[in-house]
């Protein structure tokens, strides 16, 4: 004959249970919301430091493209050995950030200048040049 032994399930008593889950329920959730506030702020400060980095290289760009037009503008129409200089001083600066479009135009009006046919200068810059960087910069 089997006996049967009666397993006893231990009383639980509810009171410590809810307490207990409600003390590491206020242990965990602040770590929780701390982990997830750091994980956003710092989503927010990379979005930060990169559009800084974003506007500060589209301002450094337009600045040279402005100076250029200013000192190519400046050689072509009062052609003097400081405009020449000034000039000589952003045109590779901008022939480097150029795209080719406008880059073999600069070439042209830099060998003009070079040559001392400053007409023609005048004209590719007027006509071609001002036009077109000016349209770039707006859309930067």
């Amino acid at each position: 004959m089997l006996l049967l032994t009666q397993t006893t399930i231990p009383k639980i008593d509810l009171t410590i249970t809810i307490s207990v889950i409600v003390a590491l329920a206020a242990i965990v959730s602040p770590i929780f919301t701390t982990i997830i506030n750091n994980r956003h702020q710092s989503k927010l400060k990379r979005m930060e430091l990169n559009q800084k980095q974003f506007e500060s290289t589209i301002l450094y760009k337009r600045t040279i493209f402005e100076n250029y037009l200013k000192s190519a503008g400046r050689c072509v129409k009062y052609s003097d050995p400081e405009a020449l200089k000034e000039y000589g001083e952003y045109y590779f600066l901008a022939l480097t950030y150029a795209p080719d479009n406008i880059k073999s135009l600069m070439i042209q009006i830099n060998s003009a200048i070079s040559h001392a046919h400053f007409d023609q200068a005048t004209a590719l810059f007027e006509e071609q040049a001002v036009p077109l960087i000016s349209t770039m910069l707006k859309n930067m």
